[in-house]
């Protein structure tokens, strides 16, 4: 049998900030790092039971945060937001996108015709998988966590074809695709030859490129022998200027200077030397994530007791940049690590 890897979790956090610091290494004016928004991303997409033990009646629900930033002084548009499930236990071996590809096929034929669900509600018996949803999202909600939800029933006979780990305890996957859209979602004139059945298009019936169209799935795990496994909270975020923690504001959000920095043309390669002389202030920024991971029941039944799962927290701006855009919280073996901040 082989070896099951599982996926380490991750605490996401959205840090809309401005922070001034360069590009990373090896990065030239046109590569702007992972950490920064440009165009529509997808930022996180959790679920209430990242380990949905039985019973399956309850259904998994998932949230999505997002953020829109089109640049050139363009504020947030309004998007769509859809969801597909229904896939489960897709053919092991292949990409899950290929493997889940009938079954989403399947859920978009649910459409409407030339255009977007017909009521953004899914209309399935209770007792089925949910299949699809849409949100309709204004330009106000970018950014904000969890706005986004779906819910999605699981099978009674998810088991069916499950596979076993190494230690022998089985278990079955779901998946759910989603896409964002900034223009109009509708079904794909070639789904089989786009590897995807949805399309965006904007308002000219042009099909619209990545900067305003978002693809992307997440999954669930279903264990028989019931395990569950909690999402790693974020608690807080502190942002500091020194040692001094920075004043809130009426909304509890912490003010920081806004800078300036102008245009310049920026050396390549890996020696590009920083801006100097801007008069930008440096913050630290921490989100507040506790020791919180679990024991790795699939490696302590390896005889490795001691490893857990690892966290780590990501850290996106809209605006300047992080020394250190991804922090590992809490290693496998280590354990939890603290000063994960940036």
């Amino acid at each position: 049998m082989n070896r099951t890897a599982l996926p380490a979790r991750r605490a996401l956090l959205v840090a809309l900030s401005t922070l001034a610091l360069g590009v990373p290494c090896c990065a030239g004016t046109n590569f702007a790092p992972s950490s920064e928004v440009e165009g529509l991303r997808v930022l996180a997409v959790t679920a209430d039971r990242p380990y949905a033990a039985a019973p399956l009646g309850g259904g998994v629900t998932f949230e999505m945060t997002y953020a829109d930033a089109p640049g050139a002084g363009a504020g947030p548009r309004p998007v769509e937001i859809t969801w597909l499930g229904g896939c489960v236990n897709p053919p092991v071996g292949i990409d899950e996108q290929i493997g889940c590809l009938p079954q989403l096929l399947g859920a978009a034929r649910e459409f409407a015709p030339g255009g977007a669900a017909s009521n953004g509600e899914n209309e399935e018996a209770e007792e089925t998988p949910r299949l699809f949803d849409r949100d309709d999202m204004t330009a106000e909600q970018s950014g904000e966590p969890g706005k986004a939800k779906f819910k999605m029933v699981l099978p009674d006979d998810i088991f069916e074809g499950a596979r076993p780990t190494e230690t022998g305890s089985f278990f079955a996957r779901a998946y759910v695709f989603f896409t964002v859209c900034a223009g109009t979602t509708r079904v794909a004139s070639s789904p089989l030859e786009a590897g995807f059945p949805l399309e965006c298009v904007g308002e000219d019936g042009a099909v619209l490129g990545p900067d305003s169209f978002v693809v992307g799935y997440t999954q669930v795990y279903v264990f028989a022998d019931r395990r569950s496994n909690e999402n790693p909270p974020v608690t807080g975020l502190t942002v500091k200027l020194g040692d001094a923690e920075v004043a809130l504001d009426d909304e509890g959000l912490p003010v920081v200077e806004r800078c300036e920095r102008p245009e310049e043309t920026q050396a390549q390669g890996c020696s590009a030397p920083a801006p100097e002389g801007d008069g930008c202030v440096e913050y630290g920024i921490e989100a507040i994530v506790g020791d919180v991971a679990e024991v790795d029941v699939e490696a302590a039944g390896l005889s490795a007791p001691g490893v857990r799962e690892a966290i780590w927290v990501d850290y996106y701006t809209d605006g300047g940049g992080f020394d250190g855009a991804r922090r590992l919280v809490s290693d496998t073996t280590r354990g939890f690590l603290g000063g994960h901040g940036t």
